[in-house]
């Protein structure tokens, strides 16, 4: 989180906002001139969409402050400059999220700085009023450092931006640009089927969209699929990276496969050390995770058992088991056997008896008498 500070009641002064303002807008152009920032997404453009009455003849002194707070927002957020903090730009943009800039901070002024000098001046001592008026020392200062800003400003080169890294890597970035287009040029052509009257399709299978020509499919193309076209895009940053990489003195190294015996098998390792690269054994650590296991499965199962003997216990309040404890439900008769010898197997005869055997008798049919 920024830090947030109050400006003192003389930098505060609504006196101070029209030429703090010329002064950030000032700095403010010379910074997206010197770092070739779009012209659509410089200052002077936000400021006509923000505040549109800023060229005009019905001016307010709002209008000023707001076009002074909307100047020193952009000169931080954009170009990591700090207008009331010494005027000092940001190296990175870390610095500026770590508050080890004066970036970092965010100043307000206050309402009611007018009110406040008014009250401190003395109006009734002539002699005062006829000399020279002091200057605040923070006044001064911040006077100063806008003075040496400008100053700069207008020795700065404009042939090409200061934030890139090196002369290389520029040139590296315009290459990749130029295979990223004709790249994209190709992807359209091989996705693009051209009929005889000059209509344009895509090839997509998924999608076969027809189009007047091949303007409207590039738009369909690089509007509703333009994920296919990244993977693609991506491929022209391959070479490069592989070329940096191997010019690297300093680099990370993957790990390596350590050998833990038969019953870890071959474990992955980090590589360590600048000078002299080491990899640490990886095997006391494994077989003390191993042996802290095999405790905690002997204590769970230990506590498994007497949970188990006391709930027995509690049961059968200081008896035998449960088991040997509950009463017979049935007699015990003789003990059977089921053993069957086949040596001496005795066949069972049914017989069956009809003598008592009640059975019914069908009733006789009624005879029915034809008609004649």
């Amino acid at each position: 989180m920024p830090a947030v500070k109050v400006l003192s009641v003389a930098v505060s002064s609504r006196a101070r906002i029209q030429q703090d303002k010329d002064a950030a807008i000032e700095l403010a152009n010379a910074f997206d001139h010197k770092r070739d920032v779009p012209r659509d997404c410089r200052l002077g453009v936000l400021l006509r969409i923000a505040l549109p009455r800023l060229q005009g003849s019905d001016l307010t002194l709002q209008d000023t402050e707001d076009a002074l707070d909307l100047s020193i927002a952009y000169l931080r957020r954009v170009h990591l400059f700090s207008f009331y903090n010494g005027c000092v730009a940001a190296s990175n943009i870390s610095d500026v999220f770590r508050g080890n800039n004066a970036t970092s901070t965010i100043h307000l002024r206050l309402a009611n700085a007018d009110i406040i000098l008014e009250q401190t001046q003395n109006p009734g001592s002539t002699a005062k009023q006829e000399q020279s008026p002091k200057v605040d020392l923070l006044v001064q200062h911040l006077n100063d450092a806008i003075e040496n800003a400008l100053e700069e400003s207008k020795s700065w080169d404009s042939s090409g931006p200061a934030y890139l890294v090196s002369t290389e890597i520029d040139s590296q970035a315009k290459d990749i640009e130029k295979d990223e287009a004709r790249t994209e040029d190709v992807w359209i052509k091989n996705h693009a089927v051209i009929d005889s009257d000059g209509r344009a399709r895509c090839s997509f299978h998924f999608c076969r969209k027809l189009f007047k020509d091949i303007t409207f499919l590039k738009k369909h193309l690089l509007k509703k699929h333009p994920e296919f076209l990244k993977a693609e895009r991506a491929k022209s940053h391959d070479t490069y990276m592989m070329e940096s990489w191997d010019k690297q003195e300093q680099r990370p190294v993957p790990p390596i496969l350590v050998d833990c015996g038969r019953v870890f098998s071959t474990v992955p390792s980090r590589v360590l050390g600048a000078v002299e690269p080491m990899a640490a054994d990886p095997e006391p650590e494994l077989w003390k995770r191993q042996e802290e296991r095999r405790k905690q499965d002997e204590g769970g199962k230990a506590r498994y058992e007497r949970n188990y003997d006391n709930h027995n216990q509690l049961s059968n309040h200081g008896g035998p088991p449960a088991a040997l404890n509950q009463p017979l439900l049935e007699p015990r008769g003789p003990r059977q056997n089921g053993f069957l010898d086949v040596d001496d197997m005795h066949e069972e005869k049914v017989e069956m008896a009809f003598e008592d055997v009640e059975v019914q008798v069908k009733p006789p049919k009624k005879k029915k008498k034809k008609l004649l």
